[in-house]
């Protein structure tokens, strides 16, 4: 890729002051369409009903959202901005990147708080790099630039938030990543959705595999962590990383949430042995980043065997089967610095019987303490969940719990230690039985 080659972006370039002066001034012009073709690259746009209405005028194809003035927030601004497609080299990706993110010189100076990069549906290379911030004239601005090339060309988006944050910049944020999804660089590019090749496929089963270490918490310590992780394989080809709720089968759930999915492929192998490999997909980012790993793979009896790691089969519970016991999900975290301490605390009690009954209760605390200038203070809160009780119901992976009120509320569950219900994880929650030792 040479200079010449982005030679539109140094004369076109937007400084910190241009983008300001877009901040509320931009008259609205009417409802855009549905779908915007810009010098070939095709996007689905958001809603007109989302407030996102065209602004501006350029080389850039803008969208601005106009946020007002809240008790809670100042008056707020974000900016969508996509360019032509650009004739480069697929390998000239991150160099264009860098030219793009000095569009706002003084956020090129920022590091990146968050970076995903991987290939998209498409099979476009796409990098994504968020920064954060940037104050100006009172104002705080933050940016993420999203480059996409395919082997010719490649073009490029950006999301601007000016004095947004909160609800309002997850909002933003969700509208960019769905539109991100929808860019086509070609009139050939299919839509973003999880959809299995042909030689795809092959397994099928819930499998967890036993994680432990420790990890940092917000509180400046440590915690240990045992989280019995999930693998669900559809056997046309997509995996997830989530048991699907509420009843959803596995498609409907990546559907969803395509962040717990991605699509598999076994591979190696012989006529006389299975295969020795498995490449997995996997969606990292709402903005469809695909990341592409080649594990090891073999199979041990009804188990797998995934880079070295023992993924046990979880059988699913038969229609109909009760339990009886009570099993209790407890968490607890703390840590301190120079300054402060802190800690927080959970238990919930779930207890389930023969006749298909339940009842639950629960209760969370936590406390932190400040010191300043020799003067130290400190906040203590406590709280009890409100129990409950009624009937429940187990098949498959699904809890459904009915309480009296006839309200029915649908979890995921499994046992991952086969013939033992010494321990459930539901939503994602161990619970451990308590034996009354």
């Amino acid at each position: 890729m040479g200079s010449a080659q982005f030679h539109w972006i140094g004369r076109g370039r937007l400084a910190l002051s241009v983008v300001l002066s877009l901040f509320c001034l931009v008259p609205c012009s009417p409802a855009l369409a549905a779908l915007a073709e810009i010098g070939g690259l095709t996007v689905t746009l958001p809603d007109a009903a989302t407030g996102w209405r065209k602004a501006g005028k350029g080389n850039l194809f803008m969208l601005q959202k106009d946020f007002p003035e809240t008790e809670d927030d100042k008056r707020g601004n974000a900016l969508i901005q996509i360019t032509k497609p650009l004739p480069a080299a697929r390998s000239a990706l991150q160099a264009g990147m860098k030219i793009f993110v000095a569009t706002l010189p003084d956020m090129a100076k920022e590091d990146i708080l968050v970076k995903h990069y991987g290939v998209t549906v498409n099979g476009y290379d796409i990098r994504v790099e968020e920064r954060c911030c940037v104050h100006q004239k009172n104002v705080s601005i933050s940016q993420i630039v999203v480059g996409i090339a395919g082997d010719r060309q490649q073009a490029y988006l950006q999301l601007v938030l000016l004095n947004v944050n909160g609800d309002r910049s997850r909002s933003a944020e969700a509208d960019f990543a769905t539109l991100v999804r929808s860019v086509k660089l070609d009139p050939s590019d299919k839509d973003f959705d999880l959809v299995p090749a042909s030689e795809d496929g092959g397994l099928d089963g819930v499998f967890t595999h036993l994680d432990t270490g420790l990890r940092p918490n917000v509180f400046g310590g440590m915690d240990f962590y045992s989280d019995s992780t999930i693998t669900t394989f559809d056997p046309k080809g997509l995996f997830g990383t989530e048991l699907p709720k509420g009843g959803r089968s596995i498609t409907e759930h990546c559907k969803e949430t395509p962040t717990d999915c991605g699509l598999y492929t076994l591979t190696g192998g012989g006529f006389f042995s299975s295969a020795g490999s498995i490449e997995m997909r996997s969606v990292t980012s709402a903005y469809g980043t695909i990341e592409i790993e080649t594990k090891t793979f073999s199979k041990k009896g009804e188990d797998l065997m995934i880079a070295d790691a023992d993924h046990r089969a979880v059988p699913p519970f038969d229609e109909g089967t009760t339990l009886d016991g009570e099993w209790v999900s407890t968490f607890a975290s703390s840590g301190m610095t120079a300054t402060s301490s802190g800690s927080v605390a959970s238990s919930h009690t779930l207890r389930l019987h023969r006749k298909g009954t339940f009842e639950r209760i629960g209760w969370s605390g936590a406390s932190l303490t400040n010191e300043i200038g020799g003067s130290q203070s400190g906040v203590t809160s406590s709280s009890n969940r409100p129990g409950a009780s009624g009937r429940y119901k187990l098949s498959g992976y699904r809890l459904d719990l009915t309480d009296v009120s006839g309200k029915t509320e649908t979890m995921s569950i499994f046992a991952p230690d086969k013939g033992s219900d010494g321990l459930l994880v539901i939503n994602g929650n161990n619970y451990l039985k308590d034996d009354g030792k």
